[in-house]
């Protein structure tokens, strides 16, 4: 399967086609009792990612199933992770470890098989990290397709959509450290379109700059140009997409974005680059295209006004719309900015290709033209 890097203030996801019966949600008839901060027990079910209920070492949420309908699992939304695992009662009343989670997911899907009338989830750190959860969804008997767990809409319009419709393989990165809630809202998007995969999340802080080296000051350029490489070698895409190289004029993280991706090009191609982790772990990879938003003269222009099979009938204009309706935070950091969806800098449709190792492109309005 061909692979797209979808690098947005970076960001890249593996997109399934497969639908799934979703489980019950029996969460508004289950009883919750927490050991810690029993006033902000209701932020866990409240539908806000910015409120949270917290629990400290040893600290528990439990969850009591309504008579007649066993827990077969838990969908998690944390506010901040640390050490945890669910616990469930045996026949005996003892309760024991069902589920450990390793993975620093922000979104979670703890699979209970085996139904519980009751199940725990524990902060089992050894430091004294406190947990803190966001929401917590109780689901019933069902068959459940969740994996384990902005801009990409913004500026790039339907192209998720466009090519989830079509099977592509795609992995979602994002430069961006930023606040839980973001996150979340950055999941809510993507899962509602039919990504399946959890995108990955580096680790840059959000200190923004306008111009290419402020941004480069302000992340290290030696560090982002050696993560952007080591990401390219990790998930070694055939196709690389991100910002426009003048970072459509407003944000140097878009610029640092698209400079160490043209960078990407000889960087995870030297065996003497980043050899102790980046080549050691992953070899070397190029990719076959490399494309900017709004780049040169000669540019791909793809259409995100057909219908979709994939999505009923609608169009990945309609799907994107509706996923950046889920992210309120970055609406609310653009504010006053002008922006306008599908306009000037916001016309996502548009692509120049920058690298190709299969010829360049002849106006069929798709990214993976030659790559069939």
């Amino acid at each position: 399967m061909k692979k797209l890097l979808f690098c947005i203030l970076l960001l890249l996801a593996i997109c399934l086609s497969a639908q799934a019966e979703e489980a019950a949600d029996i969460t508004g008839r289950c009883a919750f009792t927490v050991s810690q901060d029993k006033s902000n027990i209701g932020a866990m079910t409240d539908a806000d990612y910015y409120s949270y209920w917290t629990g400290k070492k040893n600290a528990w949420v439990q969850i009591g199933a309504p008579d007649g309908e066993p827990l077969y699992g838990l969908y998690v939304c944390w506010g901040r992770i640390t050490p945890w695992e669910a616990q469930a009662q045996d026949a005996s009343g003892e309760w024991r470890t069902v589920y450990v989670s390793e993975d620093e997911f922000y979104h979670q899907y703890i699979p209970l098989p085996e139904g519980y009338s009751a199940v725990r989830l524990v902060n089992v750190s050894k430091d004294g990290y406190e947990m803190k959860v966001s929401e917590l969804r109780a689901l019933g008997a069902g068959e459940v397709l969740i994996t384990d767990p902005g801009d990409e809409y913004l500026f790039f319009g339907g192209l998720l959509p466009t090519y989830i419709a079509q099977g592509k393989e795609i992995m979602l990165c994002e430069c961006i450290n930023t606040i839980a809630a973001y996150k979340s809202q950055l999941l809510d998007g993507a899962w509602n379109l039919g990504l399946r995969n959890y995108p990955y999340m580096a680790y840059f802080k959000p200190r923004m700059s306008n111009t290419l080296q402020g941004q480069y000051e302000n992340w290290s350029e030696v560090q982002f140009v050696r993560h952007v490489s080591r990401i390219v070698r990790m998930y070694k895409p055939d196709v690389l997409v991100t910002h426009s190289k003048n970072g459509e004029g407003i944000d140097g993280g878009h610029k640092v974005c698209a400079d160490a991706a043209i960078r990407s090009l000889t960087t995870a191609m030297d065996e003497l680059y980043d050899v102790g982790y980046g080549y050691a772990n992953w070899g070397n990879w190029k990719v076959k295209k490399l494309y900017l938003h709004l780049y040169g003269d000669s540019e791909t222009v793809l259409d995100y006004h057909q219908p979709l099979e994939y999505y009923g009938g609608r169009t990945a204009d309609e799907m994107a719309r509706e996923a950046y309706a889920l992210q309120d935070y970055q609406r609310k950091s653009l504010k006053g900015r002008d922006l306008k969806w599908g306009e000037g800098i916001c016309d996502g449709s548009a692509y120049g290709l920058v690298y190709s190792e299969v010829g360049e492109d002849t106006g069929a309005g798709d990214l993976f033209e030659h790559l069939d």
